[in-house]
């Protein structure tokens, strides 16, 4: 470029670039502009929107996600921590419905509704740091990250069925 298009591309380069960097922030530095939206995960979705969010530096909002880690990379879980209480510490209040343990252990606040799902739930079994949630002897949460309860693996699992050719 010469130097009259790149004084007037700067701005504009600089504004790609950051909101580039905020979808890396969120984990999703993987995804390439040919990927079609309808084949995002409800996780990849949300933090697109995350991303849209710190771009435009809202403030006093409330975020509200549903499971943002779901299909995030374990390995991106600290970066999109970090994403989160950024915006919580710029004034914003961030609520999410989790079940990552990473993600439960940085919140402020937890709050375990059951004591088991659909119509035999419902009701707040507690209401804590993950501290005090690790000595809750109601929460059902509370057992399994403590391996009082565990989920065990098939000893057989289902067969794949590739149904791409």
């Amino acid at each position: 470029m010469n130097e009259t298009d790149a004084a007037v591309a700067k701005r504009i380069l600089t504004e790609i670039l950051s909101r580039l960097q905020f979808l890396d922030d969120v984990g999703l530095g993987y995804l390439t502009l040919n990927r079609l939206s309808n084949t995002l995960s409800g996780g990849e979705s949300q933090r697109i929107n995350l991303a849209t969010s710190l771009g435009s530096t809202l403030v006093g909002s409330m975020y509200i996600l549903d499971e943002p880690s779901i299909g995030l990379h374990p390995r991106d879980t600290q970066r999109l921590i970090k994403v989160l209480k950024a915006l919580q510490e710029v004034g914003n209040t961030v609520i999410i419905v989790e079940h990552d343990e990473e993600i439960m252990r940085a919140a402020d606040q937890l709050i375990d509704i059951g004591p088991m799902a659909g119509t035999h739930g419902g009701e707040m079994v507690f209401q804590g740091t993950f501290a005090e949630l690790l000595k809750d002897k109601e929460s059902l949460t509370a057992q399994y990250l403590n391996k009082k309860e565990e989920i065990e693996v098939p000893a057989q699992r289902r067969r794949w069925k590739n149904t791409l050719k």
